[in-house]
């Protein structure tokens, strides 16, 4: 198995899903089942009798307490915290441009990937986070249509698109990320993303690459730009709290920030990850309904 946090193995990835998915070039492009039937990504979509309400079946973990995502309410459990004392920091990785940069279409989601220099990865300290944590890849949230994209809502209303930022504890390897969550190492920032009348030229790196993977299972080289373009830092209104992965098997122990302040986003940008295709049918969506926040606090920095 690659670690999942060897960067140095994108080569070895994009090979490797060349061969096992070249049929995919030669199938209707949104049609693929017969393609992909033992894959085991499969298992779940976002729709249909392998939808959301039926993952508690395959994954028991999706049936906790302490799931995600939430409907953020300053009327249920909030706290407030001094985020003046304990300031929120991102490193200056996060401002420097990628040696290389890739994006990776698996079916359910868009993934982004990159490498610096360096070899040192943005880092996210303080706030929250008891411990350092370092950037692994970052994901796309979308729904289908503009009012009803994100994952976490906001006093019940959905954003068009989120934006979640995966980080691990520095200096710790694990096999997948569900291992990880297990032993509370996966830190989560989150982005909402609002319509607006203009596009962002940020964004369009991405959003010319996206038809590059239209099909499941492709990973390609896209032109690096510095994080701080999809995830700026912030330092106040935010909130965090413990859930889960929002994807199967949606293991518990996840430390979640959100940034509560929307960035933008065109809708026509929004429109080409609608574009983009699963295992058995355009993704059109790929948002888990929010969850029951039980007993849980939500942090608030103001």
């Amino acid at each position: 198995m690659i670690p999942f946090t060897d960067f140095g193995n994108l080569e070895v990835l994009v090979i490797i899903t060349g061969f096992v998915c070249l049929a995919f070039y030669f199938a209707d492009p949104c049609h693929l089942r017969k393609c992909s039937s033992n894959m085991i990504t499969q298992l779940y979509s976002y729709n249909g009798p392998n939808g959301p309400s039926s993952w508690k079946n395959l994954y028991t973990k999706s049936n906790g307490p302490q799931q995600s995502p939430i409907n953020i309410s300053q009327f249920t459990n909030t706290v407030s915290a001094d985020c003046e004392n304990n300031i929120l920091a991102f490193s200056e990785e996060y401002n420097v441009t990628p040696k290389d940069m890739s994006i990776y279409n698996d079916g359910h989601s868009v993934t982004i990937y990159a490498r610096w220099e360096s070899g040192l990865r943005p880092e996210i300290t303080g706030g929250p986070c008891s411990e350092r944590y370092e950037f692994l890849n970052a994901r796309f949230r979308w729904g289908p249509n503009d009012e009803e994209g994100s994952e976490h809502t906001m006093e019940c209303k959905a954003y068009a698109m989120e934006l979640q930022a995966v980080h691990i504890k520095c200096g710790k390897h694990y096999e997948t990320l569900s291992e990880a969550v297990e032993d509370d190492a996966v830190l989560i920032v989150s982005y909402f993303y609002e319509i607006t009348s203009v596009i962002n030229p940020y964004l369009q790196p991405l959003i010319a690459a996206l038809p590059k993977i239209r099909h499941p299972c492709v990973c390609v080289c896209m032109e690096p730009i510095p994080l701080f373009f999809l995830m700026p830092s912030f330092i106040s209104k935010y909130v965090s709290y413990v859930g889960s992965l929002t994807h199967p098997p949606c293991t518990e122990g996840v430390l979640w920030i959100i940034q509560t302040e929307p960035l933008g986003i065109a809708s026509s940008q929004v429109a080409q990850f609608r574009r983009l295709c699963s295992f058995s049918g355009n993704l059109v969506m790929n948002r888990r309904p929010v969850q029951n926040i039980n007993d849980r606090d939500i942090i608030f920095y103001d």
